[in-house]
């Protein structure tokens, strides 16, 4: 293995080291574990449904990230089963109503989700902060799908010095209609799964992509 290979493998396994034990005090269980990615459940707010959190790193800038989470007509192309998303409004940069289809696995029927996305980003740290939160009666439902009735979460994306972000994508939900719980938390896991191990492929479109409204983090020139 090359040098600079290897002290790439040792960051990485530094990283889901730190992560792993930072989040055993909030009852998170570990369901996946590599040296790239890092996906944990818990239970949420008394349901039988379960939270999903997953942590990844991706070798790109925060332009390059963001542009990728608000391309919504790429959406389909690396989100795990999306069946294509539209922003239905926005206000500026930092707010977004975006409409998405989830392809579910025959013979469930097609879900739909309304969604805001919010931006932030702490101006010391650089740290980009996207909540999720559902909106379903935002537009009428549709007849052919079923609307997700409770839906949330966010993006966390912090940026590295050497390069890379480290990316958490957290979310719980009720799918809705006639699913098993079992079924519901499987294809919740499974989903933060794929669609995170897709991001670091699909973020390389976005490589030179640069908006005023997220500034990149600094290095210290004095270390």
């Amino acid at each position: 293995m090359k040098g600079a290979e290897a002290s790439g493998t040792r960051r990485a396994l530094v990283f889901l080291a730190l992560v792993t034990v930072a989040s055993n005090a909030g009852g998170w269980e570990q369901v996946v574990s590599t040296d790239k990615l890092l996906v944990q459940r818990r239970e949420y707010a008394g349901s039988s449904l379960q939270e999903i959190r997953g942590v990844t790193r991706v070798k790109a800038s925060l332009n390059a990230v963001m542009a990728l989470l608000k391309d919504a007509e790429f959406n389909r192309n690396w989100v795990y089963r999306s069946g294509g998303a539209q922003i239905l409004e926005e206000h500026g940069y930092q707010q977004a109503y975006v409409y998405g289809i989830v392809d579910a696995p025959w013979p469930m029927q097609d879900r739909d989700t309304v969604v805001r996305f919010d931006y932030r980003q702490d101006p010391e740290s650089g740290e980009i902060i996207i909540t999720i939160k559902n909106f379903p009666d935002f537009i009428p439902p549709e007849e052919n799908y079923v609307r997700v009735p409770d839906f949330g979460g966010f993006w966390a994306l912090r940026p590295e010095y050497d390069g890379w972000v480290e990316v958490t994508y957290q979310v719980y939900g009720d799918p809705g209609g006639l699913i098993p719980v079992w079924l519901a938390n499987f294809a919740a896991v499974t989903s933060v799964t794929r669609t995170l191990q897709r991001m670091p492929a699909a973020v390389k479109s976005y490589l030179g992509v640069r908006s005023p409204y997220v500034k990149e983090l600094q290095a210290d020139n004095g270390q």
